[in-house]
């Protein structure tokens, strides 16, 4: 006889609200206002790294914080992000992180960080869909818009 662990895997739903936003993300200013209102990127005082998970019509099925940092960087690694979009069964993500320095300007890092979870998500068949820098409410960035996101 051998000890065999069985486990299961389950999204549990920490806090749900209702907002004033579109429930898809067909443009950069969908993304931004689903990350403002939903994780308060544009009030937070450290580096907060934050998916969105889309349906095949991009229709936001999930948000989730990856990671909080300090004042100029927070960890993100192609594990962390897509387990979480596994878990949703998601056919694509937009990332979104801020700036707190008000300033939304893509750093080589966010643009290497970024090249690195789509190469991640293609091989994965999860499409990044873009990534949203913000400094403020009205101070952000799509670096697919920026054409920062070609391979």
């Amino acid at each position: 006889m051998v000890n065999i662990q069985k486990f299961s895997l389950r999204i549990v739903k920490e806090s749900g609200g209702r907002y004033d936003i579109d429930k898809y993300v067909r443009n950069p200013f969908q993304a931004r206002d689903l990350f403002v209102e939903v994780v308060e990127l544009d009030r937070r005082a450290e580096e907060v790294f934050a998916i969105a998970t889309l349906d095949v019509k991009n229709k936001v099925t999930g948000v989730f914080e990856v990671s909080t940092g300090t004042l100029t960087s927070s960890l993100v690694t192609p594990r962390e992000v897509f387990k979480r979009a596994i878990l949703q069964n998601a056919a694509g993500i937009v990332l979104a992180h801020n700036h707190p320095s008000g300033v939304a300007d893509a750093s080589s890092d966010d643009v290497s960080v970024t090249k690195k979870l789509q190469k991640a998500g293609k091989i994965m068949g999860i499409n990044v869909v873009d990534h949203i820098i913000i400094g403020s409410r009205d101070n952000f960035i799509s670096m697919q818009e920026e054409n920062l996101m070609k391979d």
